[in-house]
């Protein structure tokens, strides 16, 4: 594969994967309302759409690099995006930082939403924890 074809490929997945982290912030958005609401169908439900959309864009992550590393020949220079950004001139440069910083920011922002979900799921069950072995107690025999 010759330059030109794996920075395509890198910018094509790049805005796949943008348009992947925008319905998996949605999903987010949606895990967390069911957990609040306690609906335990449609966690599970979503926790599975999630977790295939995550091993889509852990692939596409994976071909990046690898990628990446066939355009970095210099092995002083470690293989990164922002080794393959440098490589760009003029407008082509702009409109890949301009994604890349985009998909910077919908990972970041999924991250925080996971880790709010999680929370809200992990406090629900410490709370069922707690009023299971409190019952526990009350029904103890004498």
């Amino acid at each position: 594969m010759n330059s030109r074809a794996a920075l395509s490929r890198i910018f094509a997945g790049m805005l796949a994967d943008v348009d992947d982290y925008v319905r998996l912030r949605e999903l987010l958005v949606q895990q967390f309302d069911a957990a609040l609401h306690h609906r335990t169908g449609d966690i599970r439900a979503i926790g599975e759409r999630i977790s295939e959309l995550a091993a889509i864009l852990d692939g596409r992550r994976r071909e990046r690099m690898l990628l990446a590393r066939l355009l970095i020949v210099d092995p002083s220079v470690r293989a990164s995006v922002a080794a393959v950004t440098r490589r760009l001139r003029g407008e082509a440069r702009a409109r890949f930082d301009s994604c890349w910083a985009s998909l910077e920011a919908l990972v970041r922002e999924c991250k925080a939403l996971n880790q709010r979900n999680c929370r809200l799921l992990m406090d629900q069950h410490d709370i069922m924890r707690r009023v299971l072995d409190r019952d526990m107690d009350t029904y103890a025999p004498a």
